[in-house]
């Protein structure tokens, strides 16, 4: 029931994601913010909800023509405005972008729900709009209802469903009936809160006893007829055979003792606001009346601190600061540490000596980070230059965008400035760098290119 409850609020809550996309949209179409994009499509819907049933339909241009007019009203511009921000609307509503097919969207990555709110059909007098089932549901779910006369339709509702033993119907018309229930005793909540907080922010006078009242009847009516129902329930539980139906009708029982639950609740807030009432205004008339007000830390401090003078915004900077961080409470010295302090003798300051790190085992580690095929690659590249100088350029052409590259820059860099004075005394082999006045521009490398040698000492 809850995985069905939930599929049904979401396919309500989806009916309005093509009025929010349109909306969203409309900033690369060139629409003028001032156009309430929301009010004009929920109009459209209306008008094409209301032309339903007649003998003449809604034809697009008197649709589009209605809802410029509507946008007349919302800003002062040329007419062709009004009617551009009207057509967007209506495309929008039509699914104009995706050729007027139905709006698909995927729940739970299983399950595609496609609809359509506006739709276009031919007639005598040009294309006629009309609106989709799901266009009346927005439209139905865009309506104001009291709270007393919905929970009192679930009711009529509920009843209908039990006489045609509809239960997994009733149970999902029992858990809407629920949160009209908490809406009613959260709204009355929140006029208590607001009592307590300050009684002057409530009408007492007049609005709030005529909610106290019209809740006390719902109430008393309510109570009775979910103990009605409880029993009508309870007692076909126990002469029904089905299992499906004894598990529906078992959830639909735990359904309505929360119902009932949330009735009892009510009643005694009902009952209790009187005394909250008085208790809020005794409390309340001899308080001092503070009032509170964010500040606005960019505009009303900041700005102004920036413009006065050093000690005038240096005063307020302070006083500011202190409120913020809060009290600070001076350290007390005690008299025998004091004495301590004043005793001990002056530090000598000094370099430490520091402790040579020890160095780590090197033996059978590989300390070579290139491969052997790249090293034996980058000599051969070097091994050029030993008929005749290359620069660096070149040598690093013929070594390509391959790891060698950047063993053969790393030696010429080396021959240019080595940190060694003697040559590997194994191979006696010497590469030269010098610069060649021209430049260099190379992934890897950018400056003053080099002119590099090869010489073998015997």
């Amino acid at each position: 029931m809850a995985h069905s409850s939930m599929r049904a609020r979401w396919r309500a809550l989806i009916l309005t994601d093509p009025v929010a996309r349109l909306v969203r949209n409309a900033v690369h179409a060139d629409i003028h913010e001032g156009y309430d994009l929301r009010q004009l499509a929920l109009a459209a819907i209306d008008l094409a909800v209301a032309s339903l049933g007649f003998a003449r339909p809604l034809t697009l241009a008197e649709l589009i023509e209605s809802i410029a007019e509507l946008a007349g009203h919302m800003r002062a511009a040329p007419t062709g405005e009004h009617e551009d921000a009207a057509r967007w609307v209506v495309k929008g509503l039509l699914n104009d972008a995706d050729n007027q097919r139905a709006f698909v969207y995927s729940f739970n990555n299983s399950e595609e729900y496609a609809f359509k709110l506006l739709q276009l059909q031919d007639g005598p007098d040009g294309a006629v709009v009309l609106a989709s089932p799901q266009a009346v549901m927005l439209y139905l779910s865009g309506l104001d209802l009291d709270v007393d006369d919905a929970e009192a339709a679930f009711s009529v509702v509920l009843q209908r469903q039990l006489r045609d033993r509809r239960f997994e119907a009733a149970g999902r018309t029992a858990m809407q009936a629920e949160r009209v229930s908490v809406a009613m005793s959260a709204s009355l909540a929140d006029i208590l809160d607001a009592t307590k907080r300050d009684v002057r922010s409530v009408d007492w006078e007049a609005d709030v006893p005529q909610r106290l009242a019209r809740a006390r009847e719902h109430v008393e009516a309510r109570i009775a007829a979910d103990a009605d129902v409880l029993n009508h329930v309870a007692a076909g539980i126990d002469t029904e055979t089905d299992p499906a139906v004894r598990r529906a009708s078992g959830e639909l029982v735990d359904t309505l003792r929360r119902i009932r639950q949330v009735h009892l609740d009510l009643a005694e807030r009902v009952g209790d606001a009187r005394s909250v009432f008085l208790e809020a205004q005794l409390l309340q008339v001899f308080a001092r009346r503070v009032h509170l007000r964010l500040l606005h830390v960019e505009q009303e401090l900041l700005h102004p601190v920036l413009r006065l003078p050093q000690e005038p915004a240096t005063e307020v900077v302070e006083a500011f600061g202190d409120r913020v961080v809060g009290m600070q409470i001076p350290r007390l010295l005690q008299l025998d540490n004091l004495v301590d302090v004043l005793l001990a003798p002056p530090r000598l300051s000094g370099a430490e000596d520091e402790e040579a790190e020890e160095p780590g085992e090197t033996e059978g580690v590989e300390l070579q980070a290139y491969p052997p095929a790249v090293v034996a690659e980058a000599n051969r590249i070097l091994r050029r230059v030993k008929d005749r100088p290359a620069s660096l350029s070149e040598l690093l052409v013929d070594a390509g965008d391959g790891p060698a590259a950047e063993l053969v820059l790393l030696s010429a860099l080396w021959a240019y400035a080595p940190d060694v004075a003697e040559p590997d005394e194994e191979h006696r082999i010497t590469i030269q760098a010098e610069r060649t006045g021209a430049s260099i521009d190379h992934p890897l490398v950018w400056g003053d290119n080099l002119l590099v040698s090869y010489t073998e000492e015997a």
